[in-house]
């Protein structure tokens, strides 16, 4: 504490040398400190703008894994190294400002070496003389030096060889004193005197910095009314409290610290304006329902608690279907629907989502339960005794989710929930530890036969099953009529994953369709559209003044997916399903490729999501967008072309076009030995 007490006692003594007047050279000093912390305050503002800017994901992750600390902890991390967030720079300024409050104390306590820069022998002598003549303690080195001073002033002089009469000149004109207060002195409630202003100004200044700070520190913008009113409280009574502890000349410093920091925080809104860069109501709209989610998950934990034992009453359980979330019930519906009809096997329905649509409903068979934490729903998997367990879940083994510790020779059936290749779109050895796979296609039997061949892995039983939910859609596309376009629709729906179509070249696409006559739907993925609502706010203001472009972020409308003539996405499995079910062409954007397993090129059957794409529709590259508008037309010229040459390729890449449901069906009663009905 020595070196930094130097340091600020030579500035202090310089200060004091040209002002001459205690209390300013404090109050010029501490407006001097903010100054030289500006840029630091500066890059503060940009890490906490980060901050915000990631809060809203970060509620996300806190609804997505309530359950998991170690994952939320994981992604957390990622999202901050994505956003270039750095949670200790925010406490650097607090870092600063103790060692500052600690070096003025250090300095204020000896106003002879720091202020008026008596040399250290002299003060020395002087001290030796006041232990000799007062009888002070010779090791108080925090008092003796304003000891001295209070002596000289009251008429007690040392000898000259002690002293010089110019030292002693010095330290009767210093005047420690400002606006009536001994700025040398600590407060005490026992004195009752005017040394009491100093905490009560500390703590008003605190007050009038916190309150402040409430309507335009951008951190405290991002809280919530309870936390900004205990923040308040806690500074008022530290920033009182702390006035107590120490010379009311640091008190000082601590009330001018306060005030100087409320202009300061307008000048760095100035340079760097939170609000350019974040959208406070979606923020407040995220943290709302990351309340609220907890709040439900509350309620829900007594109901996850009693369905966990539910579970596990059931004796000689023969089947299980798990689903992370209600969208996922429609993946196994039309199996479910075959084994109700066909068989008297109960089916235990263990979801995620406690409003699984699952939970309503009606047919006896159907056992639901409620397991959303992996408090449950770990030991669940590790302690499930049943014949047949069926999921959609990759990576079973790997991760939470893992085979029976109790029962060896369950058969675990993986049933897809896409259409693309299993190479690029799961991780490496994604499947290795499931016994039975409902495969979708040729390709998929050879993607797998391939890895299992290359990495020496026993081989699965493989299903060749089909895709029930392309049967599904089909069905449901085909019982309804389609008039054609009076004007061509083009739908514009990629991916979410880095430099999507979104991020790499929205701007030129749209550019160049907005000069077509075609009617132009942009449906991102939501799940950006609730990352970065700012971006197609934007979006929207851009082009208001395009009737032909409508950027659509409500997804509670109609979805116009089957409606359109011509679907233009990048590398997402919506592809598949548009192509499939419409007959209708494709045009892919070549944006970087989003890849799950590096080892993909090791496999030696290619990936439809690469060998397919010029022959459903075409590719464009990104730095050929502005050729879009012939390639379409060619396109729609030819559509008739493309439809045959679709159906054909569904039916040459997908096995049992129209009976898959029944397959899956018919595979897990024959299986479990279920009666017919």
């Amino acid at each position: 504490m020595s070196v930094l007490g130097n340091i600020l006692g030579w500035f202090m003594g310089i200060i004091y040398n040209v002002i001459h007047n205690y209390g300013l050279s404090i109050i010029v000093f501490t407006l001097f400190t903010k100054f030289i912390l500006f840029p630091l305050s500066l890059l503060t503002q940009k890490n906490s703008i980060n901050m915000v800017r990631l809060m809203p994901e970060e509620n996300a992750l806190k609804i997505k894994y309530i359950d998991d600390k170690d994952k939320l902890a994981d992604e957390r991390l990622a999202l901050y190294k994505r956003y270039k967030y750095h949670p200790i720079l925010g406490t650097v300024p607090l870092l600063i400002q103790i060692p500052l409050v600690l070096g003025l104390v250090y300095v204020i306590y000896r106003p002879l070496s720091y202020v008026l820069q008596i040399d250290a022998s002299v003060i020395d002598n002087l001290r030796d003389w006041l232990v000799n003549v007062v009888g002070s303690s010779k090791n108080d080195d925090s008092v003796y030096q304003t000891e001295i001073i209070r002596q000289i002033k009251d008429g007690l002089r040392p000898a000259s060889d002690i002293a010089g009469s110019n030292v002693i000149k010095d330290i009767c004109d210093l005047d420690t004193h400002f606006l009536g207060i001994d700025l040398s002195l600590t407060p005490s409630i026992k004195s009752m005197d005017r040394l009491l202003l100093i905490p009560v100004f500390s703590g008003l200044s605190a007050w009038l910095l916190c309150w402040v700070q409430n309507k335009i520190n951008i951190l405290q913008m991002a809280q919530g009314n309870a936390n900004k009113v205990l923040t308040t409280i806690f500074m008022v009574a530290f920033s009182t409290y702390f006035a107590f502890l120490v010379p009311t000349g640091v008190g000082l410093y601590w009330i001018f610290g306060n005030l100087f920091a409320i202009p300061m925080m307008y000048l760095t809104n100035l340079c760097m304006p939170p609000k350019k860069y974040i959208d406070y109501d979606y923020l407040k709209k995220m943290q709302e329902q990351r309340i609220e989610k907890e709040k439900e998950h509350k309620i829900h934990s007594a109901r996850e608690k009693e369905d966990y034992k539910k579970f596990f009453s059931v004796e000689k359980m023969q089947l299980m279907f798990y689903s992370e979330q209600s969208g996922f019930y429609k993946y196994y519906a039309g199996m479910i629907d075959y084994i109700c009809e066909h068989s008297d096997i109960d089916i235990h329905y263990v979801t995620s989502d406690p409003e699984d649509i699952i939970f309503k409903d009606p047919r006896p068979q159907i056992k639901p339960y409620y397991i959303g934490s992996d408090k449950h729903l770990i030991p669940l998997f590790m302690k499930l005794d049943c014949d047949m367990c069926v999921t959609t879940v990759p990576d079973l083994e790997k991760y939470h989710l893992k085979r029976s510790r109790v029962r060896k020779d369950i058969e675990y059936v993986y049933a897809f929930h896409g259409m693309g290749s299993t190479a690029l779109t799961l991780r490496k050895g994604a499947l290795d530890w499931y016994d039975t796979v409902f495969a979708v296609g040729v390709d998929c039997v050879n993607e797998l036969r391939d890895s299992e061949e290359l990495y020496k892995t026993p081989k699965k039983r493989l299903v060749e099953t089909g895709y029930p939910l392309i049967d599904e859609m089909i069905e449901k596309y085909e019982s309804t009529e389609h008039p054609e376009n009076k004007v061509p629709k083009i739908l514009i729906a990629p991916s979410w994953q880095p430099d999507n179509i979104i991020d790499s070249c929205i701007d030129g696409l749209l550019e160049a369709l907005s000069k077509t006559d075609y009617d132009i739907i942009v449906r991102p993925h939501p799940q950006q559209v609730r990352h970065q609502p700012e971006k197609f706010e934007v979006m929207k203001e851009k082009f208001a003044g395009s009737s032909n472009i409508e950027i659509q972020t409500d997804f509670s409308s109609n979805n116009p997916v089957m409606e359109s003539d011509i679907l233009i996405t990048d590398w997402s499995d919506i592809s598949w399903e548009f192509a499939f079910v419409t007959k209708r062409p494709v045009l892919f954007i070549n944006t970087p490729m989003k890849v799950m397993n590096t080892e993909w090129e090791k496999i030696k059957t290619k990936p439809i999501n690469i060998t397919l794409r010029s022959v459903i529709g075409r590719e464009v590259e990104p730095d050929k967008i502005d050729t879009v508008n012939d390639v379409i037309a060619e396109m729609l010229a030819n559509k008739e072309q493309y439809r045959e040459t679709i159906t054909n390729t569904f039916h040459e890449h997908v096995f049992n076009v129209g009976k898959s449901r029944q397959l899956c069906g018919k595979y897990i009663v024959k299986s479990l030995g279920g009666k017919k009905k």
